[in-house]
């Protein structure tokens, strides 16, 4: 009798011992490899195509539904659901279709292809972070005009040898003066518009327009310089530029560095003119005066020290850095401080003595978020009102004692405020918040007993201020909520108007200039609307920075200056009568 072949011996088995659908009964045995015969697993393997393609146009629809809904909730949230949905059913999609090139004995040609691709895509674009509603910016490599060059700082002896210079405290015209955070009331209304808005771009001047570093700050303005932060490589930089012809005057430096993925690099607060002297902080809670005429350091406080908080357990709390801008009153420079939970040198606010730096006093007992302390008045009485972490407080000037406070829900590390609180006629408060928050119009009462608070409406459908402040001219508000500008009626609360969606400014800026609001759209625009409550109606429209813009425009008489964290520029508007709001700039030095 014939000796018969085992059933393993490779005479008996498929001659095509290539076949990946082939399974050894070994394989099967093991529990690896399909139970199903070859032609069964590809079909199988081509089902799968076909659920991974229906399932990414289910993600399709979401994504789309959640942009039509976005108007109504939040933008940010509705690019993430899309972000998500898409992306996911992507990746199944393209995990179905390498299972069949496996399955064929393709196992490297998606993969190669993908690696082919993701090369390609990097040689010819870059990432340039996120915008403000969390969509990756890539910029091409190759594009022209994203190379500016930095300003050098002038040598004193230069200067001084010169004999042509002009003291930056003489001759200051106060009609170009915008000496603050959200201008000269700081409040982002400025009472007399001085310059005409043209039909014509080409109308316009561009007194200059150059590089300067990294950071959110905005300029202010006084006695014909302006002064901002910026980063350069490792220094936090408090810079004052000319406006008459850009020219950097000075610049006084801090080692020290903020960088977030989402939020960028560099400083975020205003710098603070007054009475000679710049009050400024840092990213990193370096707190400057110092001589507005040469960028002499009169005094300088670390913050975070005094809070008792290194960098990284700062940073923890507070990922976007510090981004309060100084409140200068009276003899006081008062900031936000903040500390960690369990220290009892965790205080809202803290004062310093404007002249030499001492600490004058310390108040309220909330974590800070990154708005600015304000100054109001409420039955003659003037009090600090301080947007927190998840409070609003008002405090007494004097000793910083906490008068009252209200619920203003939100997180410093997550869904964070950066809106400040905005005085309202009738002794209110306006305060705004992004990430789907809202607004809300709060009564400040006096009483015997005290002060106390009345919420007279609180909404999540309009001003829905994430980075930007609303301007108030009587019982309306201008701002850009949810990324759209908006006109509010607050007594109701009910909208006027909403900008166009094709025209939306995102996480803009915007201050208003009697009748007109000038508007910082985020992808760079600068865009002058018209302040009528009838609709919204744009009266210019120039093409200025060339990427992502966070930085409050600033407006001095004719002059606006925008930046961001790369370009600056300063634009000349027409006069409404004649040129004579143009005298006294001081010459270049």
């Amino acid at each position: 009798m014939k000796n018969q072949q085992p059933p393993s011996s490779p005479e008996q088995v498929s001659p095509n011992v290539g076949d990946e659908g082939f399974q050894s009964p070994e394989d099967q045995s093991s529990g690896s490899g399909s139970m199903f015969p070859p032609e069964a697993d590809s079909r199988r393997a081509v089902r799968s195509i076909f659920v991974a393609s229906g399932l990414l146009l289910i993600g399709i629809c979401v994504a789309v539904v959640a942009q039509y809904l976005a108007p109504d909730f939040d933008h940010q949230n509705a690019n993430l659901i899309g972000i998500g949905a898409v992306g996911l059913t992507a990746v199944y999609l393209l995990f179905s279709i390498y299972r069949v090139d496996w399955r064929a004995g393709h196992r490297f040609r998606l993969p190669g292809l993908l690696v082919a691709l993701l090369i390609g895509f990097v040689v010819l674009f870059r990432f340039d972070g996120f915008s403000g509603e969390m969509l990756p910016i890539f910029k091409s490599r190759f594009a022209a005009g994203e190379s500016f060059v930095l300003e050098s700082v002038k040598q004193s002896d230069e200067r001084s040898e010169s004999g042509t210079g002009t003291s930056a405290s003489q001759e200051k015209q106060p009609a170009f003066d915008s000496p603050q955070f959200l201008g000269p009331a700081r409040n982002g209304v400025i009472s007399e518009r001085l310059f005409q808005v043209p039909m014509d771009p080409a109308e316009v001047e561009v007194v200059w327009d150059h590089g300067i570093g990294q950071g959110w700050s905005s300029f202010s303005v006084s006695g014909g310089f302006a002064v901002t932060l910026e980063q350069r490589d490792d220094q936090e930089c408090l810079s004052c530029y000319r406006i008459a012809d850009g020219g950097l005057e000075w610049m006084t430096q801090h080692e020290g560095l903020h960088h977030n993925t989402l939020g960028g690099t560099g400083p975020r607060s205003t710098p603070t003119i007054d009475q000679g002297k710049v009050y400024a902080t840092t990213a990193t809670g370096h707190l400057w005066c110092v001589t507005l005429e040469e960028g002499n350091v009169v005094w300088s406080q670390d913050l975070l020290s005094i809070a008792g908080w290194n960098q990284v357990e700062f940073e923890a709390a507070a990922p976007w850095g510090y981004a309060p801008s100084p409140l200068i009153v009276d003899n006081l420079c008062i900031v936000p401080l903040g500390g960690p939970r369990e220290s009892s040198d965790a205080f809202s606010l803290i004062a310093f003595d404007r002249e030499n730096g001492d600490i004058r006093w310390k108040g309220g007992d909330d974590q800070l978020s990154y708005a600015s302390p304000m100054l109001m008045t409420f039955d003659g009485d003037r009090h600090v009102v301080s947007v927190n972490e998840k409070t609003v407080s008002g405090h007494r000037l004097t000793d910083g004692k906490t008068l009252w406070s209200f619920d203003w829900p939100g997180s410093t590390n997550t869904g964070a405020t950066c809106a400040s609180a905005l005085p309202v006629p009738g002794g209110r408060v306006l305060v705004g918040k992004g990430y789907g928050g809202g607004s809300a119009l709060v009564q400040v009462h006096r009483s015997d007993s005290g002060w106390s608070t009345e919420d007279v409406w609180r909404s999540n459908r309009v001003l829905k201020t994430k980075f930007t402040h609303a301007n108030v001219r009587d019982q309306v508000a201008f701002g850009i909520s949810n990324g759209s500008l908006q006109a509010v009626d607050l007594t109701e609360p009910s909208v006027f108007w909403t900008q166009p969606r094709r025209q939306r400014s995102e996480e803009g800026h915007s201050i208003l200039v009697d009748d007109v609001l000038v508007v910082q759209d985020e992808q760079g625009d600068l865009v002058f609307v018209n302040a009528s409550l009838a609709d919204y109606e744009e009266l210019l429209r120039l093409d200025a920075l060339n990427s992502k813009t966070w930085n409050i425009p600033t407006v001095a008489g004719r002059y606006v200056l925008v930046r961001n964290d790369r370009q600056a520029i300063c634009y000349r508007m027409p006069p409404i009568e004649s040129d004579a709001i143009d005298v006294n700039l001081p010459e270049k030095r």
